[in-house]
């Protein structure tokens, strides 16, 4: 009998069979904790190598998406987006955050003008986030701001964030806002202005938003118009606010209701030609307060020290409740002259000496001086701040902090 030349091994056998070539296998839980971690150039990359890389690395690649950054305004890049999603249109349920940036400041965007856009937006079924930087509005076609509109009235957005926007009329600006879905949480809105500030004619109606934070930083009067309207302040544990003349009754309306607020910061903007100050009486759950001020020394001398922002600081935080546990100052020093006059002004004299005795509920104290221009000694200014609250430095609760911005630092 004949046998062939392969066979089982087995006892006795001249021959065994072949090893197999060993493989390893990893959970997809590590494999997702791994591509966690990567660059999405590299996603790019990973998504091509095995489908067990594919869908999550498709999702980290689109969870953030950006329309358009700069350097790639051009109706060609926009189009390339509008034929992916077309072709996939699941990876547009992975986008999680949505930002839609002007790149160039004042000059239209050509993808503004474009009817892409109304095309893409429906297809962003799962927004979580949306933060839009767009300058001027009014360089828009209809149909890209209708979409706009409808993407967040149909959505389930948490957050938005809408900061550099210039708006015709306030109608415009608050018919925006009529837009926010009942499910946000966080609203901010940045340098937020408005070409005609008469809100007579601005009768719109809101649906009420219960909001945990609110940020808002504008010149402009509408914000806080629509904040008064629609949002609750019982709600609110996070809040950002400005305070200048043209702003300071309705900011003021909103601290007397936010009764739960533990985490606040506010800006004092030209304060120093205003003699009223915000009262901050009304939150007893505040924990965490920071204060930002910018001093220019030019305009301190012309009031003759009456209107001093410091001085202005110290009347705030006297408002303040005693729960006041961490405080930060950011004092922002606007030109590299007034850096010495700064350091010039008598610590027997500074309205900031002695807070620690004031409040014994603080545990920290934060003090920032950022500088725009280069000073000639930073550490000099650092050991001023130690010398002003040198009891805070004693009791190991100060961190005295340069900040300048042109340096990274």
């Amino acid at each position: 009998m004949s046998h062939s030349g392969v066979g089982r091994a087995g006892p006795g056998r001249g021959f065994t069979s072949a090893p197999r070539a060993a493989s390893a296998t990893f959970s997809q839980e590590l494999i997702d904790r791994i591509l966690g971690d990567t660059d999405k150039d590299t996603l790019k990359s990973c998504a091509l190598v095995a489908r067990s890389f594919r869908t999550t690395s498709q999702k980290l690649i689109f969870s953030d998406l950006t329309i358009l950054p700069p350097g790639c305004d051009s109706i060609p890049a926009l189009q390339r987006l509008a034929n992916l999603l077309s072709a996939s249109p699941h990876l547009a349920l992975h986008v999680r955050t949505l930002r839609l940036v002007q790149p160039s400041f004042y000059a239209p965007c050509v993808w503004m003008q474009s009817d892409i856009l109304p095309v893409i937006l429906p297809l962003f079924t799962h927004l979580a986030s949306l933060r839009i930087s767009i300058y001027n509005w009014d360089f828009f076609h209809s149909d890209c701001e209708q979409a706009i509109h409808t993407l967040i009235t149909q959505s389930q957005l948490s957050s938005i964030e809408l900061e550099e926007a210039r708006f015709q009329t306030n109608v415009k600006l608050l018919a925006f806002l009529q837009c926010y879905p009942a499910s946000l949480q966080f609203a901010s809105l940045r340098h937020v202005y408005t070409h005609r500030s008469n809100l007579n004619d601005a009768f719109i109606e809101f649906d009420p938003l219960h909001l945990t934070s609110l940020h808002i930083d504008s010149h402009a009067s509408a914000p806080y118009h629509w904040a008064m309207r629609a949002v609750d302040p019982k709600h609110l544990r996070d809040l950002q606010t400005d305070a200048q003349k043209s702003t300071l009754k309705f900011v003021q309306r909103l601290l007397d209701g936010a009764v739960h607020v533990e985490t606040y910061h506010i800006s004092l903007r030209d304060s120093f030609f205003n003699r009223q100050t915000t009262n901050l009486r009304s939150m007893p759950s505040l924990r965490t307060f920071e204060l930002s001020v910018e001093l220019e020394w030019a305009e301190i001398h012309k009031a003759q020290g009456r209107y001093n922002p410091l001085n202005d600081v110290t009347r705030t935080l006297t408002t303040a409740p005693q729960t006041v546990e961490h405080l930060i100052l950011n004092l922002q020093i606007r030109h590299s002259d007034d850096w010495g006059r700064f350091l010039d002004y008598p610590l027997r004299d500074h309205p900031l000496e002695g807070l620690g005795e004031r409040r014994p509920a603080l545990r920290d104290v934060v003090v920032r001086i950022v500088l725009r221009h280069e000073p000639p000694a930073l550490q000099q200014g650092i050991q001023y701040l130690k010398q002003l609250f040198h009891r805070l430095e004693n009791r190991g609760m100060l961190t005295a902090v340069i900040i300048h911005p042109a340096a990274g630092q």
